[in-house]
Formats: structure tokens, C-alpha cells, sequence
């Protein structure tokens, strides 16, 4: 089911970056306000814009309950299939992103309704049909049967996808003036990142992982005595992807490891053996068999690529200031127990849907 839906809201998922600066500013001038206006009318004043107990944010005039808010997450998890966590942090944190992700969702709603885009249900319905045809075997029929039985309508998922759709096409306009690089353009940002143009380092690597650090240490002393590392895998290894294999991943790049694993790996000299590393997974002990270094890309081999790049550089960077814009007029107001660190920092653009 979270498949099914996975187009769907996808960019409510990412975390925005926050602008330097602005929170202190604002801070600054509400002070400077309220300083000026004095004590009595500034008490008035929050007052009027306060959220009231049982909200979670207000958007210019209108008011979002903490059950309505509650019951757009319960949507948005059934789609996705995520789980609020268990870590009280963790929660608060969760609990605040999320709030951010619909107050900003709502600002995109009103920006889409005064361009004058509308989706008809028609195509939403559509747009559900291909998606669930794709990506749930059971049927169109199952799939709102289980969303049912955790009380998510049809009906909810439809407006979700008239949402996305819209914020598509908001977006679209938004940015539909952003000019494409040229080629000066992109032979200047190839210059500045040139390091980075490069077909990665792999490296043949081989692992044993073990429950207990004493294990790890035990295999290592024996692979320094010289025991055959194949042999020690096939024995002792918890992988049963590749123990019959002695234990070999084959060539990897670095950003395919868990960071530490990854570091170790790819610090050590070929032919040697290091660890042990702990990960998710137990303590590990891999041998680096043999190296094959970044090869370097030309320009000509990532010009397109790099033009790409900087179009959507270019596009998100339109979008961001007009969205922080469109945060910043709204106003929105959040309670104590929801307001996000970043309230006024755009968002990242909606995932076109298809």
C-alpha cells in the first residue's frame, strides 16, 4: 500500500534548509514591535493571533485542530507506510516536522487556488487507477478496503493526489522562467567542481560479521596467523549471503557502506585486513583484495549532466524564494508544542507525479 502511494506527497518527506539568520530577525523586529506599541496592546495582540488549546496551527483564518491534524498524518502514514517513533525526541520531532509539512501543504493549497489551478476529480481518480494498477495486484477494490480498515476514505486519498498534482503544476508556473545554463555556465561550475566529476574508487572487498566483539577479535588474530579467510567465512560468518562465497561483496564504492565500515575499508591498503567494525548488522572483519581507482571525467563526458544539475539548482532556488515568501505573508502561527524550528524556510518543490 505504501508502494501504491509512494508518488503521492513525496517531497512532504524531505527536510528544508534553513535560512541564516532569518529566525533571530524576526525575533528581533516582533520585539522591537511590541516595544513600541506597548505592554497592554502587545498582550491583545497575542492574544488574537495565540493558538488555541486544542490546535496545532493556524493559517491566516483558519484553524487546525490537533484531530485534524492527527487524522491527516494517519493518511499520510497509511500512504507511506511510516510509523511515528518511539523515542520521546525523536517523537517531538516527528510530531513538529509534521505539523510544518501540512501548514506549508495548506499555504500551497491557497497559492494554487489564487493562480487558478484546479484538478478535476476525473483525473485524480485517474491518476489513483494507474498508480494502484502498477503497484497493487489485489485491485483498486482491496487497496481502499484496507485503507478502510485503518479509517482513511477513497475519498481522502483522492484530494491528496488533487494536491500533488496541483502543487505540480503551482510549481511549474512558479519556475517557469529559471534560464537554462549555457555552456559558459557549465564549463565555469566544471572548473569549480571538477574533484567531484570522477567515476568512484571501488574496491573487491570480502567480510565475515559475528555477533560479539570477542568473535571479531578472535577471527582477526587467526587471519594475522595467517588462516585462510574463505575457510574462516564459510565457518563463522552470520551471511548467509555470502559465507559460501568466503564472504566476498564484490567491487563497491564507498557510499554503498555504512560510514564506518566504509571508512575503515577504505583506509585500509590492499591485500590487508581490517577491523573489526561494528554495524547494524555485528561486528565485522573484511580484507580489502584489490583497488580500482576514480577515474576523472572530462567535460565533454558530463556537460549535459552538469547542465541538468544546474537547472535544477537554478529551479529550486526560484522556488525557495518564492515559497519563503509565500510563508513569511501567510503568518502561520503554531502551538507551543508543534512550531517547528524553521517555520519560515521554504520547502523543497513537489515530486511531479506521472
Amino acid at each position: 500500500m505504501a508502494q501504491a502511494a509512494r508518488l503521492v506527497l513525496d517531497w512532504v518527506r524531505r527536510q528544508p534548509l534553513v535560512p541564516a539568520g532569518r529566525p533571530a530577525r524576526v525575533v528581533a523586529v516582533a520585539l522591537l514591535a511590541l516595544l513600541m506599541v506597548g505592554s497592554t496592546t502587545a498582550v491583545t495582540l497575542d492574544r488574537m493571533l495565540s493558538v488555541p488549546e486544542g490546535s496545532a496551527f493556524r493559517v491566516g483564518g483558519t484553524l487546525v485542530s490537533e484531530q485534524q491534524l492527527g487524522q491527516r498524518v494517519k493518511l499520510l502514514g497509511a500512504l507511506y507506510g511510516v510509523t511515528p517513533p518511539k523515542d520521546p525526541a525523536a517523537m517531538d520531532r516527528f510530531r513538529r516536522d509534521t505539523a510544518k509539512a501540512v501548514a506549508v501543504s495548506g499555504v500551497l493549497d491557497d497559492a494554487a487556488a489564487a493562480k487558478g489551478i484546479v484538478i478535476a476529480d476525473k483525473t485524480a481518480n485517474d491518476q489513483l487507477t494507474n498508480v494502484v494498477e502498477r503497484s497493487f495486484p489485489q485491485g483498486r477494490d482491496t487497496f481502499v478496503q484496507r485503507l478502510a480498515g485503518i479509517g482513511i476514505t477513497e475519498r481522502d486519498v483522492v484530494d491528496e493526489i488533487k494536491r500533488q498534482l496541483a502543487d505540480s503544476e503551482l510549481f511549474k508556473q512558479v519556475t517557469a522562467g529559471v534560464p537554462t545554463p549555457t555552456d559558459q555556465d557549465v564549463a565555469q561550475v566544471y572548473q569549480q567542481r571538477h574533484a567531484q566529476m570522477a567515476i568512484p574508487e571501488k574496491r573487491h572487498v570480502r567480510n565475515i560479521v559475528v555477533e560479539q566483539q570477542d568473535q571479531a577479535n578472535q577471527i582477526r588474530s587467526q587471519l594475522g596467523s595467517g588462516a585462510d579467510f574463505a575457510a574462516l567465512a564459510a565457518q563463522s560468518s552470520m551471511d548467509d549471503s555470502t559465507k559460501a562465497k568466503g564472504g566476498d561483496l564484490g567491487q563497491i564504492t564507498r557510499d554503498q557502506l555504512e560510514q564506518a565500515y566504509g571508512g575503515a575499508a577504505f583506509g585500509a591498503a590492499p591485500n590487508t585486513v581490517f577491523g573489526p567494525v561494528h554495524t547494524q548488522y555485528g561486528w565485522n572483519v573484511g580484507q580489502v583484495l584489490e583497488v580500482t581507482p576514480a577515474v576523472p571525467l572530462t567535460l565533454d563526458q558530463v556537460r549535459d549532466q552538469l547542465r541538468a544539475q544546474l537547472l535544477d539548482e537554478r529551479t529550486q532556488q526560484v522556488w525557495n524564494d518564492w515559497l519563503g515568501g509565500q510563508l513569511r505573508s501567510a503568518g502561520v502561527r503554531y502551538a507551543d508544542t508543534y512550531r517547528p524550528a524553521d517555520p519560515n524556510a521554504p520547502a523543497p518543490p513537489p515530486v511531479p507525479t506521472r
